[in-house]
C-alpha cells in the first residue's frame, strides 16, 4: 500500500510542475503587460485593467501554490493513516510525515509567497509610483 501512495505522489508531481510553470509564465505575462502599457503611455483605465490582471495572477498563483502544498500534506496524511492501521512504514515515509504532516495549508510556503508578492509589485508599482530620474 505504501508504494501506491508513493506512486500517487509521483504522479501528482508532474501536474504540480505544470501548475508551477503556468504560474511563472502568468507572472511574467503580467509584468510584461505592465511594462508595455507603461511604454505606450496607458491612461488610468488601462492601468486599472493591467493592475486587475496582475492581481488576478497573484490570487491564482497563491491558490495554485497552496494547492500544491496541500498535496504534500494529503500524502503525509495518507502515510499516517497507513501507519495508524498497523502497517509498518518505511523510514522515508516516516520522514515525509515528519516534514509535511501538518494541518491543511491556507497559504503557500514563504518562498512561493515571496515570489508572488515580488511579481505583483514588479507588475503594479511602476504604473502607479512615479520615479525620479
Amino acid at each position: 500500500m505504501e508504494s501506491e501512495i508513493w506512486m500517487s505522489f509521483q504522479t501528482s508531481r508532474g501536474a504540480n510542475a505544470t501548475l508551477f510553470l503556468g504560474v511563472v509564465i502568468a507572472v511574467w505575462v503580467a509584468a510584461r503587460f505592465a511594462s508595455v502599457s507603461m511604454d505606450k503611455g496607458a491612461n488610468t483605465v488601462g492601468k486599472v485593467i493591467v493592475s486587475l490582471f496582475a492581481l488576478s495572477v497573484f490570487a491564482a498563483g497563491w491558490n495554485m501554490f497552496t494547492y500544491i502544498g496541500n498535496q504534500f500534506v494529503g500524502h503525509a496524511v495518507a502515510f499516517q493513516g497507513l501507519k495508524n492501521s498497523g502497517v509498518e512504514i518505511s523510514p522515508l515515509a516516516q520522514g515525509f510525515i515528519d516534514t509535511y504532516g501538518t494541518e491543511a495549508l491556507t497559504m503557500p510556503n514563504m518562498i512561493g509567497a515571496a515570489f508572488l508578492i515580488a511579481g505583483l509589485l514588479i507588475a503594479v508599482l511602476p504604473m502607479w509610483v512615479k520615479t525620479t530620474d
